[in-house]
């Protein structure tokens, strides 16, 4: 779990944000202007009906940007939209992935 400090909170808009889209999510990122990052992981019914398969998915997205924190630059809210081709990944697939995107859009 996030402290509640990284936490998105409820009605963020992205618009005008940077967008990537990878084949296991979809990473959007704007500039909040505060002293920290927040994160938001949203993992739809659509990629699995069960909550522990589900849950699986946002502990895996917590524990790695908790251990990515300190390389990551301050003053960003990102989101991660989860696709279903996340669980066909392995997880060093999927670890590779989400440190590219955050490369890319100059979060690290």
């Amino acid at each position: 779990m996030f402290k509640r400090e990284n936490r998105l909170v409820p009605g963020v808009r992205f618009k005008n944000s940077f967008f990537f889209a990878t084949p296991q999510f979809v990473l959007k990122e704007k500039k909040n202007g505060l002293a920290v990052n927040r994160f938001g992981i949203v993992v739809s019914k659509e990629i699995d009906k069960r909550a522990v398969v589900r849950n699986k998915v946002k502990r895996f997205f917590r524990t790695e940007l908790v251990s990515l924190g300190k390389k990551m630059n301050v003053g960003h809210d990102i989101l991660f939209l989860t696709k279903k081709s996340i669980l066909t990944k392995t997880k060093e697939e999927n670890i590779a992935t989400l440190e590219q995107s955050l490369a890319r859009a100059g979060i690290i």
